[in-house]
């Protein structure tokens, strides 16, 4: 294993959209949503860790979920889990990693990952992120990785190609960027064969990223020559800390860094991936059955149901008649009965509980 080899692994986030089975106290990446046994962050930690050094894979979360990630990841070190002092999107998150693989391995390159993706063919999957990792070794680039997209979808972001780079077999200068298109928008990017889905997977130098951090705005630089001084001095203290989350945007890295870097490329994936962000791409993760039902560790009797997943507690049984396209999971004191393709409303349904209803619902 390449000691310059890092991983960072983004699991911080609430995951509304998964709603009821994550909660504020134990969001998506901390529970077994696919009913195999392992959670989110269990399988993105041994995915990385069959290739990259453990002591290289570093995890950024929020603060109350330290005792989480040691529960879940046993032996990890302490000091390769970063807490974050606030939830403040991916940029200080991202930030804070880069300055510490640059601090441990000043020559260190890494690969940015979410922590609830489903990835199917993991030889191909180890074959294309170090290649990408040695790519970016040797190039003073910000290396994006897209998937083949196999239908129009409007709950991914999309990455428009350019020209192939010369000596660098689907590896891509990017033209665009693109969040989550309207429908006739995703079906003519479908359609094109230019566009790539943006799995949110990202790899870079550390030296690389926060140079096209400064470059992205006045703003950035400033933040960051603090930043990186005193870091580099040692200094950990949580004030710090509490500037860079504070100071910088509340934006995603594709709007704040990477569409204003001329140094952006993207290499088309081979692996299988999905984003399990929402129960409709759960429900298309998972073996169904000939009606297209999904029922996940659950105990039911469906009738004349179709495309539907369910999912309930152990010792509950759901007995459903008659529904289509629908979603049907209950967790502690919290049943949800949706429209599954209709996902955006999930996060309406989780804010009217808390304002509603009260904070123990979500």
């Amino acid at each position: 294993m390449d000691k310059r080899n890092y991983c960072v692994i983004l699991a911080g986030g609430l995951g509304s959209r998964l709603w009821p089975m994550s909660r504020e106290k134990k969001p998506k990446q901390f529970i077994d949503v696919l009913g195999t046994g392992k959670t989110f962050l269990q399988m993105t930690y041994e995915r990385f860790a069959s290739f990259i050094n453990t002591d290289n894979i570093i995890i950024v979360t929020n603060e109350n979920y330290r005792q989480l990630v040691m529960e879940q990841i046993p032996g990890i070190k302490y000091e390769n889990i970063l807490m974050e002092p606030m939830r403040r999107n991916t940029v200080p998150a991202v930030t804070w990693a880069a300055l510490e693989v640059k601090r441990r391995c000043p020559s260190g390159r890494f690969i940015v990952s979410p922590s609830d993706q489903n990835i199917t063919d993991h030889e191909a999957f180890q074959t294309d992120v170090l290649k990408g990792l040695d790519f970016v070794g040797d190039n003073d680039v910000l290396l994006t990785m897209g998937a083949k997209p196999s239908r129009p979808e409007v709950s991914y972001g999309y990455i428009q190609m350019a020209d192939e780079l010369e000596n660098y077999s689907h590896i891509y200068k990017v033209r665009s960027f693109t969040e989550k298109p309207a429908n006739e928008f995703a079906k003519i990017f479908f359609e094109s064969g230019e566009f790539l889905w943006n799995t949110g997977l990202f790899m870079w130098s550390a030296d690389a990223f926060l140079g096209a951090l400064e470059s992205a705005s006045e703003e950035f630089a400033g933040i960051v020559e603090k930043v990186v001084e005193r870091y580099n001095a040692g200094d950990y203290i949580a004030d710090l800390l509490m500037e860079l989350f504070t100071k910088c945007p509340n934006m995603s890295l594709e709007q704040s860094v990477l569409e204003k870097s001329d140094n952006v490329d993207v290499m088309l994936c081979h692996f299988g991936w999905a984003d399990l962000g929402t129960w409709a791409a759960v429900h298309e993760a998972l073996p169904q059955s000939d009606m297209g039902n999904v029922v996940i560790d659950s105990k039911s009797l469906l009738y004349d149901c179709k495309d539907c997943i369910i999912k309930l507690p152990d010792g509950h049984v759901a007995v459903v008649q008659g529904l289509e396209d629908y979603v049907v999971v209950e967790e502690g004191n919290v049943l949800v009965i949706c429209k599954k393709g209709d996902q955006k409303n999930i996060r309406k349904f989780v804010n009217d509980a808390q304002l509603n209803l009260g904070e123990e619902y979500v």
